[in-house]
């Protein structure tokens, strides 16, 4: 069996998941990389993006995330982020609610805090909806 190490997921909220892993992928600011057990520490900041786990049963699971950090230290990942869904747990008339919204500001005229908020929320919308269509 291969060798695992402690992993979470972290929101203001809740801790979205917890259990021993196998490997985790994931796309960082400087470009997407792996976590395996024995990984050298590392602090790195996430995109808007999916999240790949391999479980302990070599099981896969993946996350849509809203940016964040990640950390590594000791065999011990955690990820620090706004808003995390899980496959399976995505409301899609909602989010595809929001994209539409979202959609809207930008062709329309306002703000530029406005147009910026509207982007962040189309990126977030874009990645659920790419975890329900994967």
């Amino acid at each position: 069996m291969a060798k695992t190490f402690k992993f979470e997921i972290v929101t203001p909220e809740k801790v979205v998941y917890s259990d021993s892993v196998q490997s985790i992928s994931a796309d960082g600011t400087e470009g997407a990389f792996g976590v395996l057990a024995d990984h050298a520490p590392l602090i790195t900041e996430l995109r808007t993006s999916i999240l790949t786990v391999n479980d302990a049963n070599n099981k896969t699971v993946q996350f849509a995330l809203d940016g964040g950090f990640l950390e590594v230290i000791a065999n011990n990942v955690i990820v620090l982020t706004d808003a995390c869904v899980a496959e399976g747990e995505v409301n899609v008339e909602k989010t595809r609610a929001d994209k539409e919204s979202a959609e809207k500001t930008l062709s329309s005229g306002g703000s530029a805090e406005e147009k910026e908020k509207a982007q962040v929320n189309l990126k977030r919308a874009n990645t659920w909806l790419k975890l329900v269509n994967k």
